[in-house]
């Protein structure tokens, strides 16, 4: 697998977890295994590095304190979010490059949860009550594209994700043609591409 791939589906998989509802995205193994990804709403866990025993850090924070994207957020507010959890994770021992522990992934995501962007209402399961025909449209415009995907059962409030059965070819604009089918299926979010999650 190309290292285009390999990027473009670890983008697709941060994408799902933090500003998309694509299914349950994420690389199967550490960053760069050659195998096929699934494709949804649990977040993308990554590999890793060990966080500093200096490290302390405040417990989560309730989801109301979290910053809220919307389908028409600005380009730039979307990235002023993203970067501000992007620096937290860092600086609580989850470097954006590399590898970590499990250990520091979870200690850090704590740290930072009052950072991490709320996905718009319209993609989140729990509020939209048309999520799952927003999925069903979006898998289908996958597949219009070429990929080749499926719909799986989610455990609530989901119900209902997508999965990539295959990986698609290295001529293919992975991040693109999801961005397209997102906003196809949910409505806009033009700028919720993939981005730290």
């Amino acid at each position: 697998m190309s290292a285009r791939h390999v990027t473009a589906i670890s983008f697709a998989a941060l994408a799902c977890g933090v500003l998309t509802a694509c299914g349950t995205a994420e690389a199967a193994g550490a960053p760069g295994t050659p195998t096929p990804v699934s494709a949804g709403h649990a977040s993308a866990t990554r590999a890793a590095a060990a966080q500093t025993a200096q490290t302390s850090h405040k417990p989560a924070h309730t989801t109301e304190s979290r910053p809220q994207l919307r389908l028409n957020s600005s380009a730039a507010e979307v990235r002023k979010f993203r970067e501000a959890y992007a620096r937290c994770l860092t600086k609580h021992g989850m470097p954006s490059k590399g590898t970590w522990s499990k250990a520091a992934e979870k200690s850090a995501r704590a740290a930072c949860e009052r950072l991490r962007p709320l996905l718009p209402p319209e993609m989140d399961p729990a509020k939209n009550p048309n999520y799952a025909k927003s999925v069903r449209i979006e898998a289908k415009c996958l597949q219009d594209h070429g990929f080749d995907v499926h719909l799986v059962k989610e455990p609530a409030p989901a119900k209902i994700g997508w999965r990539y059965a295959s990986v698609p070819g290295d001529d293919v604009d992975i991040a693109k043609i999801q961005d397209t089918c997102r906003v196809k299926a949910f409505g806009g979010g033009r700028a919720l591409q993939p981005g730290p999650q």
